[in-house]
């Protein structure tokens, strides 16, 4: 980010919740968001699919992860704790301004996500030949 603020790079590829700040001070400017529909935090951003790449989602999440022996109870209290702390005024404020949304994914809903995304990337990097070293 340091150096596309710089002016040492040309572009660069980011998460809203990281350049959202940066895009509202005028230091870098956002060309395009990914996915169907404009962020409603910066509606004058073209979305990807208005440009020509309907299939180019990339999106920032986050995961809550426990040990495979975690009680059902801690489980299911571990989830409640979130949503309650999400739903604040403050939490809801925090991510709208960057651009984010809440999925509230759990249980077999993100499960399925989690292995949506695993084949997606793992089609990108097959396809860009990348090779461990």
């Amino acid at each position: 980010m340091q150096d596309l603020i710089a002016g040492n790079v040309d572009m660069m590829f980011d998460g809203l919740g990281s350049s959202a700040a940066h895009i509202k001070g005028g230091r870098i400017k956002a060309l395009m968001v990914s996915g169907a529909k404009r962020s409603p935090a910066f509606p004058d951003v073209p979305c990807s699919s208005e440009l020509g790449l309907p299939d180019y989602t990339v999106s920032t999440w986050y995961g809550m992860w426990a040990p495979k022996a975690t009680p059902a109870d801690v489980q299911t209290r571990m989830v409640e704790e979130v949503r309650k702390a999400i739903q604040t005024d403050e939490a809801k404020a925090i991510w709208s301004a960057q651009g984010a949304e809440f999925p509230n994914l759990t249980g077999a809903q993100f499960d399925a996500f989690i292995k949506t995304e695993l084949r997606k990337w793992s089609q990108v990097v097959k396809a860009s030949g990348a090779k461990l070293d």
